[in-house]
């Protein structure tokens, strides 16, 4: 005799465009754009709303669930015709992580604009002006994340802070990482919406937050990525970290072996052996590879700024432009004014 198995099964048309995810959480259902402008506006961030092509009749619906400090928003305008306009100022403390499940979405993220569409994702913040246009029938999902918390995991991860985190807006397939990372998002909220009590639990809710935010810190490019994707070696002590965070803050400036190690405060030997265990490098190698990241960083958004690959250069620490072209190759692939050029 077979038995059947009696595990829950979650509704798979939620994540194909054919209907919503988490539709047992229901936040809004309504036709007044203005009720939802107000309710999105306290749910996600504050904003401008309107519809461009008249004003159309719409079905709003807002889904949504939260572990701890994340939570999990699916939308559905209900647009039959026109087009809904999203203006968001300048976010400050907080990521929003975005999927198109339905129909495309025109983004315009500071200076850059590019269109969403299913089977991609994106982070949108970094402090810089966003404008969406949703076409006729987008539904999309959205995780927010409170940009301290990614902060203070990638500080656990390095085992210093190494500044501010910016991720590219640009979208990014759901391949490799970036498909791992949905195929988590969409098991917690599948488990949620049956009203599995797993992640409700105190023990495991946080755990499953910052496995996530590791996971899109592995998905999606940002200017940390060199340091997070590097090898782990477990916590640096504290004369690595105490050199790293001499070598960030002054990266531009004449800087000798003899000078990190009396900053240090452990002989030649020691440092050099923390650095190769921990670091993979020697502590002038950090030095360069950090110098070059900094170079890299300021190529590519230096074309509309009319900078020179020599003036990146000589800003980042470099004395010898040959030596850092040369280096720069080895390291990306590309000569300097190649990625200049590219941006």
């Amino acid at each position: 005799m077979t038995t059947q198995c009696s595990w829950p099964v979650p509704n798979m048309d939620g994540w194909n465009g054919s209907a919503m995810p988490l539709s047992h959480c229901l936040k809004l259902r309504t036709t007044d754009i203005d009720a939802v402008h107000a309710h999105m506006s306290s749910m996600m961030c504050q904003h401008k709303l309107h519809i461009e092509g008249g004003v159309p009749p719409i079905t709003f619906r807002h889904h949504q669930a939260s572990l701890r400090s994340l939570t999990f928003n699916a939308t559905d305008y209900g647009n039959p015709y026109g087009r809904v306009v999203v203006a968001i100022p300048p976010m400050e403390q907080l990521y929003l992580v975005q999927f198109s499940l339905a129909g495309r979405a025109r983004i315009t993220h500071g200076d850059d604009s590019f269109t969403l569409e299913p089977g991609e994702m994106c982070v949108l913040g970094s402090n810089a002006r966003i404008r969406q246009v949703f076409e006729e029938g987008y539904k999309h999902f959205t995780l927010k994340i409170p940009k301290s918390d990614l902060e203070g995991v990638l500080m656990q991860e390095l085992g210093y802070r190494p500044g501010e985190l910016n991720f590219s807006p640009k979208p990014v397939r759901l391949e490799g990482a970036a498909a791992s990372f949905a195929n988590m998002v969409r098991t917690i909220c599948d488990d949620i919406d049956l009203g599995l009590p797993g992640y409700s639990h105190p023990r495991t809710c946080g755990a499953i937050e910052d496995s996530l935010k590791r996971l899109l810190l592995a998905a999606v490019p940002h200017n940390h990525s060199d340091l997070f994707d590097g090898s782990v070696s477990g916590p640096a002590p504290f004369y690595v970290r105490r050199v790293e965070e001499y070598i960030r803050a002054r990266a531009e400036e004449p800087i000798s072996l003899a000078d990190l190690i009396e900053v240090s405060g452990v002989s030649a030997r020691s440092l050099h052996a923390g650095f190769r265990r921990f670091r993979d490098a020697t502590p002038m190698g950090y030095l360069k590879n950090h110098r070059l990241a900094l170079a890299r960083t300021a190529l590519r958004g230096g074309a509309e700024s009319g900078v020179s690959v020599t003036n990146v250069a000589l800003s980042c620490g470099f004395t010898h432009l040959s030596k850092f072209a040369r280096d720069y190759f080895e390291r990306y692939g590309e000569r300097p004014s190649e990625t200049l050029r590219a941006v």
